[in-house]
């Protein structure tokens, strides 16, 4: 049995910390959720520390705090809006945000099925790779894209990204975005045991 050559380079970069796995997002989302947990996606602090000369360390977004990962997807104004709607759009009665490395790694409120609590753990990550994407073409693009618009994209994109890993599921577009956690899957339909 061969390990994978994204595993090879998380492995020998990392050593003794377990890689994270989902099959329902591409390799680029599982990286940046593993990266994000072990706090080594290149925030303005983390690249202060590197000594990199920086005029700021402060939010770009908001200034109201240091640029760090936590601060970026979860604490940040912009971010907390969104995650606040993912969690309406899944009828979760979450109103606390918590550090990157909960919210990625954390247990799923979804007990009566694995099958959701997969597609759950997909959601957040997907969700944090998105804010991501949107805060640097903020920043650097100068491109500004609203916080509804951000959340839709992360209703499409999980859509896609699951519906096309789960082919034999009858995943439909309306209870998708109304009601994701009573979408049924079986085990065989999305590849699991």
């Amino acid at each position: 049995m061969s390990v994978r050559t994204d595993e090879k380079i998380l492995i020998n970069s990392f050593q003794n910390q377990e890689t994270i796995r989902n099959k329902f997002v591409p390799k680029k989302v599982e990286i940046f959720a593993w990266r994000s947990i072990r706090k080594r996606i290149p925030t303005l602090v983390e690249l202060d520390k590197k000594s990199i000369n920086l005029d700021s360390v402060r939010c770009p977004i908001c200034d109201d705090d240091l640029k760090t990962v936590d601060h970026a997807l979860v604490f940040c104004k912009f971010a907390s809006e969104i995650w606040l709607q993912v969690f309406k759009w899944w009828n979760l009665n979450i109103t606390s945000i918590f550090l990157v490395g909960e919210i990625f790694k954390d247990t799923s409120p979804f007990t009566s099925s694995s099958n959701i609590s997969t597609i759950w753990e997909a959601i957040k990550w997907i969700t944090g790779y998105l804010i991501w994407k949107n805060r640097n073409r903020k920043v650097f693009g100068k491109k500004s894209s609203s916080t509804s618009m951000i959340f839709n994209n992360i209703q499409g994109k999980s859509y896609e990204w699951i519906y096309t890993k789960a082919k034999k599921s009858k995943l439909d577009w309306h209870i998708w975005v109304t009601n994701p956690a009573s979408c049924s899957f079986t085990s065989r339909q999305i590849g699991i045991g």
